[in-house]
């Protein structure tokens, strides 16, 4: 009888640890649950912080940028000077020269004719002897003393008119000397804000590029880039051909009216030939044109960016500063600042091609503006997805990325 309810006491436990172990499991899964959804949260915390402060380096990248787009731009303006305060400084000193030799020369006349009179033995008293033998003779004795007397005040006239000349010269010399000096330091002040801004910009970018790393986030803002890239130029496309309809048609009006008024044929400006002839495109690569800055190849159309992302232009090694000359004739579209292009350039040719010009340090077009083959537009620099100054050059005909290298030689 014990040994039967032993045994069922025990198949009772049993049952009872079974049902236990049954009403315990989902306690622990739910414990588990509620412990990924925290880890999920914390990440998810993280990530917003890491946008934000990816969005924060993002306005300092461009910050920087513009200020060194800036001060590019105020240092050519101040070389441009300098170049012309130096022509006037030469124009001048060449003036100057010419003067000083004017002045010899007159010296050494003014002596000759005082040497003449002197050696002549002309003077008032002789002449009053003359008057007094010969009225005939000394009447033109006086005449001839008169004339020599005359030419010799109008030669010592215009010596001190030289003289007065050449102090003003000098004296313009002077200030021009002083202007170059202190546009000399102001282009010095111009070049360390210059510096100042480049090492910003690079620490910034350094620190963009490093949480980008970190993030395994580059890939989603290159994604992202290109895609704000086909958005603005589709924008850009439109707003350009409304432009050309309307300067077509007022065009058009201005030639019909000129030809009426004038009742011949309507010669249209340089800038309206242009006009006239922008329906033409790049044409067949084959090479034709000049590459918009000279230097080593970084990388080639359709290489490896990151990931699956491949570059849709060629990239150009060259210095800092570097003009950036466009291919051929064509409008501007697009002139100014993009994530992961920098400050870009982008000109459309005829109806259905476009070249791009990006990474620059600075711009030197506006949207809108006709331009012609060779033509600069913009500086090499390192602004946007690049960690040394280098161009990104590329075309795109119909919408879609080309290999730019059929193009230029």
């Amino acid at each position: 009888m014990l040994r039967f309810v032993n045994q069922k006491t025990s198949l009772l436990l049993t049952a009872l640890l079974s049902c236990g172990l049954l009403i315990f499991s989902p306690v622990s899964q739910s414990s588990d649950l509620n412990q990924i959804q925290k880890q999920i949260k914390q990440q998810e915390s993280k990530i917003e912080k890491q946008k934000r402060e990816q969005a924060k380096l993002q306005a300092n990248l461009k910050k920087h940028e513009s200020k060194i787009n800036t001060v590019e731009g105020e240092l050519l303006e101040t070389e441009i000077s300098l170049k012309e305060i130096r022509k006037q400084i030469a124009d001048a000193d060449k003036q100057l020269k010419q003067l000083e030799k004017q002045e010899r020369e007159q010296k050494a006349r003014l002596a000759k004719q005082m040497d003449i009179i002197y050696r002549s033995g002309i003077n008032p008293s002789l002449i009053e002897r003359m008057f007094a033998q010969d009225p005939t003779k000394a009447e033109r004795m006086k005449i001839y003393y008169q004339h020599l007397n005359q030419v010799r005040i109008e030669m010592i006239e215009n010596l001190k008119a030289t003289q007065a000349q050449i102090v003003m010269q000098k004296e313009a010399i002077l200030a021009q000397q002083k202007k170059h000096r202190n546009q000399l330091t102001t282009q010095k002040k111009q070049q360390q804000a210059l510096q100042k801004a480049q090492q910003e910009h690079q620490s910034t970018l350094n620190e963009l590029n490093k949480n980008l790393a970190l993030d395994q986030d580059k890939l989603n803002a290159l994604k992202a880039n290109e895609q704000a890239l086909r958005q603005e130029i589709q924008r850009a496309e439109q707003t350009a051909r409304e432009q050309e309809k309307r300067e077509r048609e007022a065009l058009a009006q201005r030639q019909k009216a000129e030809e009426k008024r004038t009742s011949k044929p309507y010669q249209p400006t340089a800038q309206e030939r242009q006009l006239l002839n922008s329906t033409s495109g790049l044409g067949a690569a084959k090479k034709q044109y000049s590459s918009p800055v000279s230097g080593s190849i970084l990388h080639t159309f359709g290489s490896i960016q990151a990931g699956e992302v491949r570059w849709k232009g060629m990239v150009i090694g060259a210095s800092a500063g570097t003009l950036v000359k466009t291919i051929a004739a064509g409008r501007v579209i697009l002139a100014g600042y993009l994530n992961g292009y920098g400050y870009i350039v982008i000109v459309k040719h005829g109806e259905t091609d476009l070249s791009l010009y990006g990474f620059n340090q600075a711009v030197s077009v506006k949207v809108g503006q006709l331009v012609s083959a060779g033509q600069v537009i913009a500086q090499v620099g390192n602004t946007g997805e690049i960690s040394r100054s280098a161009l990104y050059f590329g075309i795109s005909r119909k919408g879609t990325p080309v290999n730019p290298a059929g193009w230029v030689r």
